[in-house]
């Protein structure tokens, strides 16, 4: 029995290696269904399971994630499949971080075909919301998940402040144990 290439687990995978981010993470937004389904319909089945067959082929040759990444560059991008596939990694990277869906550019649209949807677009005010982005740059999406009352009087933190800090207080617990 042969291999169905349209799981959203495998397309979770592959958006977990191209965006750095777990699966756990992503699966957390709430937008690996929508994100997958958006994904398939604006650049066809037949090339959507192109994409995940050649996932599928990096995935099972590599080891490590340094060589899925290697991988990912020569299969995805470079090779004879990269015109078709590399802006369509492109643009899964730009939909889990932004929440927007990038029209893919004029000559792959000539060579492969475009659908009638396929425009630049914030795909929903989800996806805008549950963006990557803003955990990568530790924010809050503007008027739509706000930190909570009265945080603005307070700077925010930096986490990794927050990491030298207690790395501080335990070597000054130390020494004053040492003193006494």
């Amino acid at each position: 029995m042969s291999k169905r290439y349209d799981s959203v687990d495998d397309f979770v995978e592959l958006s977990s290696e191209l965006t750095g981010f777990s699966v756990a993470e992503l699966e957390g937004t709430g937008l690996a269904e929508s994100h997958f389904t958006e994904v398939r319909e604006l650049v066809g089945e037949r090339i959507f399971g192109r994409l995940l067959i050649t996932w599928d082929k990096i995935r099972n040759e590599s080891k490590s994630s340094k060589a899925r990444q290697t991988g990912i560059h020569k299969e995805i991008f470079g090779s004879e499949w990269g015109d078709l596939l590399g802006p369509i990694a492109l643009n899964i990277v730009r939909l889990w971080y932004l929440g927007n869906w990038f029209q893919m550019p004029r000559e792959w649209r000539h060579k492969y075909g475009a659908a009638a949807n396929d425009q630049t677009r914030v795909v929903s005010a989800e996806a805008y919301r549950e963006g990557l982005v803003w955990d990568a740059i530790c924010a809050y999406p503007t008027a739509a998940k706000q930190p909570g009352f009265g945080s603005w009087a307070f700077p925010p933190e930096d986490p990794y402040e927050k990491k030298a800090a207690t790395s501080r207080t335990t070597k000054t617990r130390a020494r004053k144990k040492k003193s006494t």
